[in-house]
């Protein structure tokens, strides 16, 4: 009797052993799967931390474990946790900016339809709803475009960047597009609800455009609000 409930209680230990095993295991293909989508997410991020980034990823997974079935809203605070590393960003200053600008690209592409900005005039002129307009103070499209192109970078300096990110209605690709300021009003009046038969006379009131400089003025509106709608923005 003592033999056999000895080899229960060994029988007892071995299984106890194979479940914390198998549970190690498993937890460490959840953080493997978590890790590698987050990479996938932010790959210039990535490149920029280099070695500090494992370090950096585990650490960002203690402070914010997954709390949604929607496995990329693991990723969705990685730039407010950067923005809290104040080591890293001693070091690259426009890394919660590079961030966040990769965030987007994926927020934006499941963001779920909302209504139109703008009103429809005679132009129908409707701001296409899923986008976001950001300004940053580095030119972080730039950085990216260098990065990708395996050119040398140099020193980052400050260069603030208007830049549109919208869902395109027909390919449903995330598009990015640099505004000027002028672009930037444009859109920014159509997003608070500005009539778009209204808005070229409040632009020109409000940068003070008159007499002769008018018919250019409209020229380049004209101009704008075509790139606008060829690039479905505008729909």
């Amino acid at each position: 009797m003592r033999i056999k409930k000895r080899s229960k209680i060994q029988l007892a230990k071995k299984l106890q052993k194979k479940t914390i095993k198998k549970i190690a295991n498993y937890r460490s293909l959840v953080k493997n799967s978590f890790s590698s989508l987050i990479s996938n997410i932010y790959p210039h991020t990535k490149r920029f931390l280099n070695k500090e980034w494992n370090k950096s990823l585990s650490k960002y997974i203690e402070a914010y474990p997954p709390s949604s079935p929607i496995l990329n809203k693991t990723a969705e605070h990685l730039p407010g946790y950067l923005f809290k590393r104040k080591d890293i960003l001693k070091k690259y200053p426009f890394i919660v900016e590079l961030a966040r600008y990769e965030w987007l690209e994926v927020e934006i592409y499941e963001r779920v339809g909302v209504r139109a900005y703008g009103r429809m005039g005679r132009k129908r002129h409707v701001l296409n709803p899923i986008h976001e307009i950001c300004k940053f103070e580095y030119p972080i499209p730039e950085i990216i475009e260098r990065l990708n192109s395996k050119k040398r970078l140099g020193k980052i300096i400050k260069q603030p960047t208007n830049v549109l990110i919208y869902r395109d209605p027909k390919t449903l690709q995330v598009r990015f597009l640099e505004l000027s300021d002028g672009a930037l009003t444009y859109l920014q009046l159509l997003e608070i609800g500005f009539h778009p038969d209204f808005v070229p006379s409040f632009l020109a009131e409000h940068y003070q455009i008159e007499g002769s400089s008018l018919k250019g003025f409209h020229s380049e509106l004209n101009k704008l609000v075509k790139t606008l709608r060829d690039k479905r923005i505008l729909l």
